[in-house]
């Protein structure tokens, strides 16, 4: 889809009173299924191929795999899978050998809708954000990737984990700006110690005010942190004043993880005549 129909598809849903709903999804069935269940978005990176091993999804922060080409290879499952919703590609910004204009070229021949920053250096926390950025390589590199995706006019959301990343994404052109609060907790590997509800709603609201002051019209999601499941995310739109949530393990390893131990069990206590 064009920037234009992406844009008008959530624009529809926000007038009309519905949040909007990005689904991170990690295979091809999970993707299938969010369509199915209504999703607005649909994103493919390479946190959800880890989280989808089994494995903590912060493994996408080190250096064990080359992003860009877990989602390459990603895209060949989830694509085919989904018929009428928008796949938003995360591209790793950071890689100095990356012809970012041949990328943006094949993704969009390949079907998605539009790009987003993952991985994206916030995660690394202040110190190591700083160093990456000394060296060329950091959190610029990601509003850069934005700009020249809305210069050719490709959609684009863009993740912010303070206002001032979220003000800086908004000004470069984001259509939609992802407040995030951190790895997200819940489940078998899950985040442990996270930011409090009330807190992180406080901190989600800061990165929605930073955004529309730089572009009224910008369009925020709240993600991660405390986040966890349809309640908390509810509370997050409520207290941030957010237009959505974007699910990633919230809407894919934890609910898989539930379901099969569930069915699992169900089986287990079946009986022998």
């Amino acid at each position: 889809m064009t920037r234009q129909e992406v844009l008008s598809r959530l624009r529809a849903q926000v007038a009309a009173g519905h949040p909007l709903l990005m689904f991170g999804a990690g295979t091809g069935l999970t993707a299938k299924c969010a369509e199915k269940g209504g999703a607005d978005l649909i994103g493919v990176y390479s946190t959800a191929i880890f989280r989808m091993r089994g494995l903590p999804s912060i493994l996408a922060w080190l250096p064990y795999g080359d992003a860009n080409e877990h989602l390459l290879n990603m895209a060949r499952e989830i694509l085919p899978a989904v018929h009428h919703t928008p796949c938003i590609a995360g591209i790793g910004a950071h890689d100095p050998a990356l012809n970012l204009e041949l990328l943006l070229d094949r993704l969009l021949e390949m079907g998605f809708s539009g790009v987003n920053n993952e991985p994206f250096c916030g995660l690394y926390g202040p110190y190591f954000a700083q160093q990456l950025e000394q060296a060329g390589l950091g959190f610029s590199r990601e509003v850069e990737l934005v700009r020249r995706a809305r210069e050719r006019d490709v959609f684009t959301v863009a993740w912010a984990m303070s206002p001032e990343e979220a003000a800086r994404m908004a000004g470069a052109g984001a259509d939609v700006v992802g407040a995030m609060i951190g790895v997200t907790s819940g489940g078998m590997s899950g985040a442990r110690n996270v930011t409090p509800l009330e807190a992180a709603a406080l901190q989600a609201r800061e990165m929605v005010e930073a955004a529309r002051r730089e572009n009224p019209e910008v369009l925020v999601l709240t993600h991660g942190g405390p986040f966890a499941d349809p309640e908390t995310a509810q509370y997050s739109i409520t207290h941030s004043g957010a237009d959505g949530y974007a699910s990633g393990s919230s809407g894919e390893r934890v609910p898989t993880e539930q379901a099969v131990v569930a069915v699992t069990q169900s089986y287990k206590a079946m009986t022998l005549l």
